[in-house]
This record gives C-alpha cells, structure tokens and sequence, in this order.
C-alpha cells in the first residue's frame, strides 16, 4: 500500500454487509470499486478524512477476515501482499514497516515468579517510558529493575488491601452473628431470669388491681427479678398468679422469677394489718402496736395527742370512735401510728359523706346517728343476714312507747366499762350516758367502726315489728314483739352460758 494514496483504502468498520444475491467470493476478494460508496452508506470524503493511523489500526481486523487474493486489483493496489503485511503484524512508521507489539499470552518471556508472586515486567515504572503500539519499550538493565520494585510494590499493596478486606469482612459478619444471637433471644429464645432464691431484702409494693405484667414490672424496677417477661412468663403458668393481693411484700433481689411468685402468694397479702368489721378504738391500737412493733399504749397516745390532724369531721367533736374504717391496710418500712390512723380516718370519712341526706328517711337525725346505729348494729350481730332485721328492731325500739324508747344493750354499756362482765350495779347506774337499761335513745358516740354492709342494713331496714333480739349463737339470732317472749329466749342462752338469770331484770346474772 502507497502512503499517498490512503483514500483508496476502505476501513474494515465500514465494509456494507453482504447484500442478497451478492457471490460471498466477491466479498472475500475485496473488490470495493464493485460496491458503490452509496451502498456503504459512508460518503467518500469522510472515508478520505480518516487519519492514517485509524487506517491502519482498522486494517488487522479487516485482513483476518478477509480471504486472501492474488495479483493486484483493478486499481492497482496489491490487497493480497496488504493483507500478509498486517497479519503479520507489520505497522507502517515513517514510511516503512515495523513489527507491532506482541499481545502477552499469560506466558511473556520477561514475566517471572518471586516470593510466590508474579512480577510483570511490562508494568509500567514511573521514569521509564514505555512505547505501546507503534514505540519499542525500554529494555534497558536500569528499566527492568524499576518495573521489577514497581510491581513487588503493588503485589504488597494488593496483598495489604485484601487483609484489610478480609478483617472488615469478618468483623462484619462478627456483628451480624450478634444481631442474629440477640434477634433470636428477643424473640424466640427464653426471657432473661434470675437462678435461685435471691439475697439480701427489699421491701415492694403490690399496687391495687395490678396483675401479670404490671406485678412483673414492679419486681424488675426494684431488682427482685431479671425482665419483665420471665415473670409474665411464670404467671401465665400459675392459675393462682391471679390471686396476689395488693400490698407490701418483703422480698430478696435477684430471685428467679418462679420463686419471687410463690414468695407473693405465700405471703398473701404481704406485710399488712387487717381491721375487721365492729372492732373499737381500743382494740384497734392494739393491733396497731403489735404490727408496727410498737410499745403498748402507743398508738391510743398518738391518737389522743394528734387528734386534731388526723382529719376528722366537726360533727365527730375529736372522738376518734367510728372513724377508723375496717379493711386491709399496707405496712411500710417505717411506717409511723398516725401514717395509719390518716389512712383509717380518711376511708370513713370518704365512706361517710353522703349519709346526711339519707338520715331522715329512717328516723335519724344525722349521719353521726346512722354511724352510731350502725356501730351498735355491728357489735351485736353474728349474722350479717340478719343485720337488716336488727337494724329494724333498733329503730322500733328508739320510737317505741314500750320501751320506752330505751335500747336496753349490753353492747353499749360494756363498752364504757371496757369489759363485758356487768353488774347489778353497773346496770343500775344511769349516770353512764352508754347504760342504755336507763337513758333512752342513742349513746352519745359509736361504739365500734362499723362496715358497709352494718351501714346499708341502718338505711335499709327489714319490715316488721319486732322489739327484742339476742344472738344464740354466732349463726342464729332470735327476734320477738313481746318481751315474755324474750325474757325465755334470755333465760335459755344464760343456762347454756352456764349464768344465772334475773328474771326481774330479763337479763343474765352473774353470781355477784
């Protein structure tokens, strides 16, 4: 091929595929002035434009797929001697033909293996040029040896960047492991729970109403069990988890969560005083004393002495009797007397705010009248179904001309003296405002504290006109309209009592 005439030449790129009809031969033997450039679809002054180093670059691909010819073409060029000269790598610098760069196989002479590596010689070193395709390379002993440190360095770096590569990567995978181990515990695994009974003490409370979850939280926050779920977990096991009652409890820290369950039921209720129903005053600090631990006589000197900041009404006048309301109360570390007494106070008086509208429709004057009724009510029954029929029997006498208004209780007469044993005496002396043998109507203060249900039997009465009653035994009470009628009823509970009888008085009798 003539370097002046590159116009004559036709890029491989640029061939027209081979139409129909067009002998395959034709297109072996490269005859493109049989194929007009229309057809090429490439105007022939861009072909011309083409540099020369594009065309021959081009030229290779276009003589290995081109078939040889012999013999030049009706142009005058010989494409069969221009196609050997490029496949045989020949390139054309300065007007003469070179050999091209050789393509490296994997098996190039100047590559070789050190310290298990491969060190390519044909890298690139910085300082050395090197000729690609159409320059010679430096071959010197000095260009060798640059390339040759060039490329333990970059095997180095290679070898550092993959360590680092696999030390993220394990770190990585490390903490997805840990993910997965915690994913797993929160929501298949087992709850976290203590082992054993625990240690030490811990005083917790048992809110009113809290069950499960909430019991459970309580526990966790005061380090009795480990989560809230381990104990959810053993109460959802236990039917009687249902059963815990509110309270104070005296617990260990870090018990498994099964045996700080059964610590609560076996406790039932925890530390706590209970105040039954029909208790008095007296009675009631006593057990005070005792529960708190207290010297006797303390709690009735508190009460006496802090009277007036226990929250008492003004129709109470500063007696405590009657206002200290019988139920279950908790018991703190440290808790003081009077922290009780406030609590006891409170209750009542809550409990007792709407009775003075409903006195009057049962003949009373007051809700300090219905506490007292109810007070006796509770002293002197046994049998809360028969409250409504005492209660009935109270007011008939209170309004009874045969009676002559009197009640006639052994309840309030008993309970100024503080003992039960009367005497002829003790009933003969009407100067005690409680000998109701003697003074008519209620006694000036209860008598005991009195509950809901003595409280509603007061408000609502049983029908009919009994007079007289006396509780036979803890079980039955025995109602009459007329006294002789009672006056035997008396009689054969004083035998049974192993007492005498007055039958003047219709009243057991001691031998005094």
């Amino acid at each position: 091929m003539q370097q002046g005439h590159p116009q004559q030449m036709m890029a491989p790129q640029q061939q027209m595929p081979m139409q129909p009809g067009m002998p395959q031969q034709q297109m072996r033997q490269g005859h493109p002035q049989q194929m007009p450039m229309q057809q090429q679809g490439m105007p022939q002054q861009q072909v011309q434009q083409q540099p020369a180093q594009q065309q021959v670059q081009q030229a290779p691909q276009q003589a290995r797929s081109a078939a040889p010819a012999s013999g030049p073409g009706p142009d005058g060029i010989d494409w069969e001697a221009e196609a050997a000269a490029l496949e045989s790598g020949a390139d054309q610098v300065g007007g003469a033909y070179e050999p091209a760069a050789e393509e490296w196989d994997g098996q190039h002479e100047d590559g070789h293996y050190e310290d298990g590596e491969y060190v390519e010689e044909h890298a690139e070193v910085e300082g050395v040029e090197e000729v690609g395709f159409l320059g010679e390379q430096d071959d010197s002993r000095e260009a060798k040896k640059k390339r040759k440190e060039k490329g333990k360095k970059a095997g180095r770096r290679n070898g550092g960047a993959c360590l680092l590569v696999a030390l993220v990567l394990l770190g990585a995978m490390g903490g997805a492991g840990w993910w997965g181990y915690g994913f797993y515990q929160q929501h298949f695994g087992p709850p976290p729970d203590f082992t054993g009974e625990g240690t030490g003490s811990v005083q917790v409370e048992v809110k009113q109403g809290a069950v499960g979850g909430q019991i459970g939280l309580m526990l966790k926050n005061a380090g009795v069990v480990k989560s809230v779920d381990a104990f959810t977990k053993a109460c959802n096991a236990e039917p009687k988890c249902g059963t815990i009652q509110y309270g104070f409890y005296g617990m260990k820290k870090e018990m498994s969560a099964a045996a700080a369950l059964k610590e609560l039921l076996d406790q039932a209720g925890g530390a706590a005083i209970v105040i039954p129903e029909g208790k008095n005053s007296s009675e009631i600090y006593d057990k005070i004393d005792d529960k708190l631990k207290l010297q006797k006589g303390t709690t009735a000197g508190v009460a006496k002495a802090q009277v007036n900041e226990l929250g008492l009404p003004a129709y109470a006048q500063g007696n405590v009797e009657g206002f200290l309301w019988p139920t279950r109360y908790n018991i703190a570390d440290g808790m003081k007397p009077e922290d009780l007494l406030k609590q006891m106070v409170k209750n009542a008086t809550d409990k007792y705010a709407s009775l003075d509208g409903q006195a009057a429709s049962v003949g009373l004057k007051n809700a300090y009248e219905v506490i007292t009724e109810a007070s006796i009510l509770q002293r002197e029954g046994n049998n809360q179904a028969d409250f409504a029929k005492m209660a009935k029997t109270i007011q008939n006498r209170l309004a009874s001309n045969d009676t002559q208004h009197r009640l006639g209780m052994d309840t309030t007469l008993q309970y100024s003296l503080g003992r039960k044993e009367l005497t002829r005496k003790d009933m003969d002396d009407a100067s005690n405002k409680y000998n109701t043998y003697l003074n008519a109507g209620l006694p000036p203060t209860p008598i005991s504290n009195p509950g809901d249900d003595a409280i509603n039997a007061v408000l609502h009465p049983a029908d009919g006109k009994w007079l007289y009653f006396i509780a036979m035994s803890p079980t039955e009470t025995r109602f009459a309209e007329t006294y002789a009628e009672h006056k035997a009823n008396v009689k054969e509970y004083c035998t049974a009592a192993g007492q005498g009888f007055d039958d003047a008085r219709g009243h057991c009798t001691t031998q005094k």
